[in-house]
């Protein structure tokens, strides 16, 4: 599989099979980067990343003129609104999207005769498509952006990688009766108080839930067509987002799975602009199958690993 990116981080790269001689050190968990004294200059592997702070609070957050909050911003799964990469071994102050000890990030609970069905990882070789929730939910590998853009009445929610595009109706209204199904899925969204709550049914069951829950591709896993995603979105001031996502599935899961509410931070460099991000399968499609059975091990083994930082 090739991987065509600017900017990306080694998460992408982990999924394309690739191997990066020498680089194993940047591949390590946070807690076991944070355990080590760098050594090595990292301005001449990852770029010149500066002095990378977490943002203050900069002030209330914007109102639209209808009074809520306006959402409306591009913004980056860290404190310090930019693009950064696992491999920059930066704290949890900076790369922590929550508090593990306040708030902890669940892993789902499956059904046990669901195992076999809905709980795989990742094939080797498969470029995950845009959808409801995971192409927010796996910016915990990608580290990609997010942009929501909000009109009176309806918001857009884009994603650079996976790259979609998700028009969300705000007037509150009830979803269709018989709605098409799509990877994004159907969804509608209303305010309580000042967070918008978006709800999202008739979700393709081809789509995969990637990093909710457990983070990466190793934990990935299918639904049924009974899977609905509850978003919340609050604009907690200016330069800060919170997002969270409750995800239920009666034939899947034992119970719903609620996530822990998700930091993310408002673009500062005001010339941030988005970047094409393509994936590409391999050319053959039965790659994987004519691998050696020592070659298909290994690349089982670091998708279990759960898809890089």
């Amino acid at each position: 599989m090739e991987v065509m990116t600017r900017r990306r981080g080694y998460g992408a790269w982990l999924r394309a099979g690739l191997v990066l001689a020498g680089m194993g050190a940047l591949l390590l968990p946070v807690s076991a980067q944070n355990a080590q004294a760098p050594t090595t200059d990292f301005s001449r592997i990852a770029g010149n990343f500066g002095d990378v702070k977490v943002l203050p609070n900069g002030g209330p957050a914007p109102r639209a003129e209808d009074g809520k909050p306006d959402l409306t911003g591009r913004y980056y799964p860290n404190r310090a609104g930019r693009m950064l990469q696992g491999g920059y071994r930066l704290g949890e102050d900076i790369m922590g999207q929550y508090d593990s000890a306040v708030t902890p990030q669940p892993a789902a609970e499956f059904r046990p005769e669901t195992k076999a069905k809905y709980q795989f990882p990742t094939p080797y070789g498969i470029c995950a498509p845009g959808g409801t929730p995971t192409s927010i939910t796996t910016q915990a590998t990608e580290h990609g952006p997010m942009e929501l853009v909000q009109k009176p009445g309806v918001l857009w929610i884009l994603t650079e990688f996976p790259q979609t595009i998700r028009r969300v109706p705000t007037d509150g209204r009830p979803h269709s009766k018989n709605p098409d199904v799509t990877f994004n899925g159907e969804s509608v969204g209303h305010w309580e108080g000042d967070t918008l709550v978006v709800s999202t049914i008739a979700i393709d069951t081809r789509m995969r839930n990637i990093s909710v829950g457990a983070r990466g591709d190793g934990n990935a896993w299918t639904h049924s067509p009974e899977e609905r995603v509850i978003e919340r979105f609050t604009r907690n001031s200016k330069n800060y987002l919170t997002y969270q996502y409750t995800v239920t599935d009666p034939v899947v899961l034992l119970k719903p799975l609620v996530s822990a509410p998700h930091t993310w931070t408002l673009a500062q460099d005001p010339n941030d602009v988005w970047s094409e991000y393509l994936c590409t399968a391999n050319e053959d499609a039965f790659a994987f199958e004519k691998m050696t059975p020592e070659a298909k091990k290994e690349a089982e083994e670091r998708m279990r690993g759960g898809g890089g930082q």
